[in-house]
């Protein structure tokens, strides 16, 4: 999408007389309150832009706010832009301008184009657990849905493996939005292709901002998935992915009730848990409500390992001192992410010249944070951290687990019992 210079916008919109035939037309449609909030995410955005320019990022690579309408306008500037008839729209260079004359018009279409999105349904059967073999492979996404930077390289490299995956899952973010178009050309048509594997895909709060309709209208037919969360299992684990997206942050619907009837009837199987949303992180905020509901199994040390996304970075963390199980932030899929910045030096150096850092937090455990540059956005790697994805094997007695780089580079092995 060409840049749009969001701060400009937004001192457009404000500076529209009130009571201008534009402004007042577009009022009355989206209310003051949508006013209000157009504002406020075009504020958002325009700060996230602000923030990437002051860090020397590139402002015309994916930029994504945790923001529901800031993500929407995003999505509607795509589209509309991509259209034959882009209407009040002009390109000078790759800037975006907007005609003043029209921005009444341009308003009162983003909150028609918005007020359609709606809210798909709760689908409340997941079904039986799906029968995977003893041994499988398993690849683990997050927040791959771009289209771009390392999600390709991910895909050949997923596809390319030998022997080939059994499973392959996504753990949420199907960027700007998760719009029906977005969901198409950014996640399914690029898609690993690997004959006979099972797909699944966790729910997140990108694919809710547009209603979910991209992820339950196209995702879940496309992937066998009756449901927003699931449940795979073999002789010796049982795989939980949880819908963390749809009431973001927490478990929407009868789902925490379904896991405690999982783990009750697990017959000594590993419990594994999959999420969009972090149940603890070093660097960000925390999804209490949702740990809340699971609490009682975490308390009883029921829960083997858990890998979620959403923040965008790679954290394998020590087994959880309290709960007992192993904690992974894949979220570093395809995403176009700021590298941390750190105080000590690094605990081990990748092959590819990326590299280890141990962070520890005064209420989580401490982790191992990956570093690096990132070669698949080649206009600023040094200013971006590394994509890559999960590789796990279901031994029968362990989970042998490997954090590979997006070309495949091996970056750590752990086996975990």
């Amino acid at each position: 999408m060409p840049f749009i210079d969001f701060e400009a916008l937004r001192g457009r919109c404000r500076a529209l007389p009130v009571g201008s035939v534009g402004l007042e037309s577009s009022a009355a449609e989206a209310h003051a309150d949508e006013a209000i909030m157009l504002d406020q995410a075009l504020q958002r955005l325009a700060a996230r832009q602000a923030e990437v320019r002051a860090m020397g990022g590139d402002l015309e690579l994916t930029l994504a706010v945790e923001d529901e309408m800031g993500s929407q306008l995003q999505s509607f500037f795509e589209e509309a832009l991509s259209s034959p008839q882009a209407g009040p729209y002009a390109l000078d260079g790759r800037e975006v301008k907007f005609d003043e004359h029209d921005l009444g018009g341009w308003i009162k279409s983003f909150f028609t184009w918005r007020r359609g999105r709606g809210r798909h349904a709760w689908i409340a059967e997941p079904g039986a657990p799906l029968r995977i073999r003893d041994g499988a492979r398993v690849a683990l996404l997050g927040d791959w849905g771009t289209g771009s930077y390392g999600a390709l390289p991910c895909t050949r490299t997923i596809e390319a493996a030998d022997p080939p995956y059994d499973v392959v899952i996504h753990l949420g973010d199907v960027y700007y939005s998760g719009t029906r178009d977005e969901v198409r050309r950014r996640f399914l048509e690029l898609w690993p292709r690997v004959p006979g594997a099972v797909n699944r895909a966790c729910n997140s709060n990108h694919e809710m901002y547009a209603g979910g309709f991209g992820y339950f209208d196209l995702t879940l037919p496309r992937f066998g998935q009756a449901a927003s969360y699931f449940c795979l299992d073999n002789n010796h684990y049982r795989i939980i992915g949880l819908d963390s997206g749809y009431d973001e942050g927490d478990l929407a619907g009868e789902q925490a009730a379904w896991v405690r009837d999982l783990v009750a009837g697990a017959a000594g199987r590993r419990i594994v848990l999959l999420s969009h949303h972090q149940p603890f992180s070093l660097r960000e905020r925390r999804y209490d409500t949702m740990v809340a509901r699971l609490r009682p199994l975490l308390e009883e040390r029921r829960i083997f390992a858990w890998y979620w996304g959403h923040e965008h970075r790679c954290v394998v963390y020590e087994r959880h001192p309290a709960w007992g199980f192993h904690g992974r932030c894949i979220g570093h899929s395809g995403y176009p992410y700021f590298r941390d910045r750190f105080d000590r030096d690094a605990v081990k150096v990748n092959a590819d010249g990326s590299r280890w850092f141990r962070e520890v937090g005064p209420d989580v455990p401490s982790g191992l944070v990956l570093d690096g540059e990132n070669r698949d956005v080649p206009e600023r790697p040094a200013r971006y951290g590394p994509n890559g994805f999960a590789a796990l094997e279901l031994a029968a007695t362990a989970i042998d687990e490997r954090i590979l780089g997006a070309d495949g580079t091996e970056l750590l092995r752990t086996r975990l019992v």
